[in-house]
């Protein structure tokens, strides 16, 4: 390339290209007639778009490519949902409406002719290491605790020391009780327990590709 001005010409989508002239270095002792011979009419193609339309032509096929990057993506928003996402809460979806993201999804969560999202409310979302996993439920929010849960213990109880008055016989002396199970104090209502530490909401939502 030595020596010699090269076009260079990609061609990004439909009619719409985009052509940028690069230089040799071998030719930078030449800047000057380089300049001017880029300014021949005759090393110009004319393209007839103005920079307005090459720039909206760039950010439509960078957009779509992303777009199609991102299906089946899930995200946290805490404003209104954008343009192509669909909110977690188990909702079901004609495949026709979002055919891509259909298309994406693991086999349990669609049919043939729809689809039905995860349940994210007043969930909190868990890792699996397989796309079969994806969607799979478990867990509560509170719970209340059986005897089979609380760790093995004992309770001491001491009874009562009787004492006697020799010397006043007439007294009864007491046996009710003695040698027979006794009951300690109760305490506790049973209320369910609370298992989820502190939290913050957000709305969970994953990306279809299209509104």
């Amino acid at each position: 390339m030595a020596n010699k001005i090269a076009r260079f010409t990609p061609e990004l989508s439909g009619d719409h290209v985009v052509r940028a002239m690069s230089v040799d270095v071998a030719l930078l002792p030449h800047v000057g007639e380089v300049l001017g011979n880029l300014a021949d009419e005759w090393r110009w193609e004319e393209i007839g778009d103005d920079i307005d339309t090459i720039t909206q032509e760039i950010q439509t096929s960078v957009a779509q490519w992303y777009s199609n990057m991102l299906i089946g993506l899930v995200g946290m928003f805490a404003v209104a949902l954008p343009s192509g996402w669909l909110l977690l809460d188990g909702s079901t979806h004609d495949k026709v409406d979002y055919p891509e993201l259909w298309e994406l999804l693991d086999a349990s969560m669609k049919t043939a002719s729809d689809f039905t999202l995860p349940d994210m409310t007043d969930a909190f979302p868990q890792g699996t290491d397989t796309v079969g996993g994806v969607g799979a439920t478990g867990g509560e929010n509170t719970t209340n605790l059986t005897i089979a849960q609380l760790a093995a213990h004992t309770h001491t109880y001491l009874p009562p020391v009787l004492t006697i008055d020799a010397e006043t016989p007439s007294v009864p002396i007491p046996t009710a009780g003695i040698g027979s199970p006794t009951a300690t104090g109760s305490t506790g209502s049973g209320d369910d327990i609370e298992n989820r530490p502190s939290f913050v909401t957000f709305q969970y939502a994953i990306f279809a590709g299209r509104e």
